[in-house]
């Protein structure tokens, strides 16, 4: 349904009209309402109006042009789902989105690195707005939807009609084809922000043998010189980058280095003459993005990375100036990039090289910068990854994304585990968390266990931590080292427990990898999420529909986590069929609740027989 400004109506006036549609639903349109209802009269149950649309409503501003378009109805659903990744609930009945995608450091609450304008209902009815600007989408009374209008097109609305499993899989074809990752993204993935050099990269590689900790990706965040975020820090730090990059793979693992996209205006220390004549190449070339006045567009105060050029990939020139200054990494053998940020246009007037202005191209820097980055590993043959925190729609044809900055304490976690079923639910394939938390204080024992148990049976597993400074909380001591290894937190905690449990879900992970790969081709090839909300399996099984803390990993694994502190067990829906317990070897028959045991080294999963 595409509405446009100023096209006066073609055709023959009528009082009322009525149009077939897929799945037995039925659009009436009368001339004496502002809207539409869709009804499915082939089934009792939708007797009421799923979808009525009481009303459009329109801002005009004073030269009479069309500023945002708001429509208002109701549903009738016991359920809504989507609206992209959301860390305050599953199911966004009664709840309100702005649209806009929002930096925010830890308990996100409403606010989404990673929103997305779709929504869909267990009635069998969804809808995608297709709009480059923010779609403000508010589901406590009924629903209104309003998003601010660019050029003739005010709105550009994709329904679908089916099963939630269809209807996801239809919004996931049509905003793009999904990626899927290499094989060797399924492995484990170690992190930390404190790695910077040759000592604490050789001290890691050393740990994994030590201790027998199988893992596959290392993530280097603290690998540059902190200026140009292309050239690796100075001799101090690493002796030779190239050997480096060669330890790191000889030891089995892949690399992964992290990215902002910014010419960095510097607060503390000397820029040097290379991130000086970069800056200045930008500006003259216009490779950043400039503001209406003519003048560069620097990140505003009290945003991360205030002061800084944001490099404008809609500009090829760019794109070949940026990344040939980075195509020597993957001569190294860089296979990866952690594509942090994303978030920070936020003027309205600025001026991109395509001919967007901020305003509409806000929500979509991330996926130019992100796209940007997948493609300059194609071009080069490198079979990497992108593993990235903000996006927008059609974020499923970028690789990975994770669920950004949270605190190390038992709200954020289940908070993470709300934004991962959300980010399935909105067609983000691969997701992953920090376990145990990113920042703050050390996670207890049991928190950073039953947060790695949740991140074995989750599509990518991977631990990291913030600043050896600290960012939320200042650390205790000079040298403390906060990493969110099980080594080092075996040691701060005074508990070898974490260690030993810790090493065993990351060989249980490795066993899991074959099915891991199996069931990612598949999800790339039906459009699904590999973490997959109940609803998509069992849609008319109303209490799997209600199921917020509960997810299918694949087609045959039901995984559900132990979220709150102190609790040794809880009730667990089984869904119709035979299931047996992954630990115990038990099977049950489904279509029950079960109150299920859980200890520290386990979680609560159930295999399809």
């Amino acid at each position: 349904m595409t509405i446009l400004e100023g096209e006066p109506p073609v055709g023959k006036a009528i009082a009322e009209t009525q149009m077939e549609l897929p799945e037995g639903y039925t659009l009436f349109l009368s001339g004496n309402k502002k809207g539409f209802l869709l009804k499915r009269l082939s089934d009792p149950r939708h007797a009421a109006a799923a979808v009525e649309v009481a009303q459009y409503r329109l801002d005009l501003a004073d030269d009479g042009h069309i500023t945002a378009l708001e429509q208002t109805g109701t549903l009738s659903a016991a359920h809504i789902w989507g609206t992209g990744e959301r860390y305050h609930a599953v199911d966004m009945k009664g709840s309100v989105s702005s649209g806009a995608v929002t930096e925010k450091f830890t308990q996100q609450g409403e606010q989404a690195y990673l929103p997305i304008p779709f929504f869909f209902t267990e009635q069998g009815v969804g809808c995608c707005q297709e709009s480059n600007l923010p779609v403000q989408m508010d589901f406590r009374d009924g629903f209104t939807l309003r998003q601010q209008t660019a050029g003739s097109v005010l709105a550009h609305d994709f329904w679908f009609f089916g099963t939630p499993s269809s209807i996801l899989a239809r919004f996931i074809r049509h905003t793009g084809q999904p990626v899927l990752p290499p094989e060797w993204a399924f492995g484990v993935w170690i992190s930390a922000n404190g790695w910077d050099g040759d000592a604490e990269v050789d001290a890691q590689l050393s740990a994994l043998k030590q201790y027998d900790y199988p893992a596959d990706v290392m993530v280097l965040e603290a690998w540059s010189d902190e200026r140009t975020f292309y050239r690796w820090n100075d001799a101090e730090h690493w002796a030779d980058p190239e050997k480096a990059v060669r330890r790191i793979k000889d030891a089995g693992l892949h690399l992964v280095l992290w990215q902002i996209p910014v010419i960095k205006q510097m607060r503390d220390g000397e820029p040097g003459e290379q991130l000086l004549r970069d800056e200045r190449e930008a500006i003259e070339k216009k490779y950043c993005i400039f503001k209406e006045d003519g003048t560069p567009y620097r990140i505003p105060e009290g945003v991360w990375f205030n002061g800084s050029l944001l490099p404008d990939f809609t500009n090829p020139e760019t794109v070949a100036w940026w990344f040939g200054k980075r195509k020597y990494l993957l001569d190294m053998g860089v296979e990866g990039f952690k594509t942090d940020g994303g978030e920070f246009l936020l003027d309205d007037t600025a001026c991109l090289h395509n001919g967007m202005r901020g305003r509409e191209a806000h929500n979509l820097y991330p996926s130019q910068y992100i796209g940007a980055y997948h493609d300059f590993m194609k071009q080069n043959g490198v079979e990497g990854v992108t593993f990235s925190r903000a996006d927008y729609t059609g974020a499923q044809t970028r690789p990975i994304h994770w669920a950004g900055d949270q605190l190390s304490r038992w709200s954020e976690l289940r908070a993470q585990l709300n934004a991962g079923i959300t980010a399935g639910l909105s067609g983000v394939l691969f997701w992953s968390f920090d376990i145990g938390g990113f920042a703050g204080e050390l996670p207890t024992a049991e928190l950073y266990l039953r947060a790695t148990a949740l991140g074995c049976f989750s599509p990518i597993m991977q631990w990291h931590a913030e600043p050896r400074s600290g960012q939320f909380y200042a650390t205790h001591e000079d040298g403390f080292v906060n990493d969110r290894s099980p080594w080092n937190l075996a040691e701060k905690l005074h508990d070898p427990s974490v260690l030993t449990i810790g090493t065993k879900f990351a060989k249980l992970r490795e066993t899991l990898r074959p099915y891991l790969t199996r069931e990612a081709a598949f999800c790339v090839k039906a459009c699904r999420p590999l973490m997959a909300h109940l609803c998509l399996d069992w849609p008319d099984d109303e209490t799997a529909c209600a199921c917020g803390d509960q997810y299918m990993l694949g087609r045959s694994l039901l995984i559900c986590p132990i979220l709150e502190e102190g609790q040794t067990s809880r009730r667990v829906w089984l869904p119709r069929g035979e299931w047996k317990h992954w630990f115990t070897g038990e099977t049950f028959r489904g279509g029950t609740w079960l109150e299920m045991n859980c200890p520290l080294d386990e979680i609560i999963a159930f295999e399809r027989v």
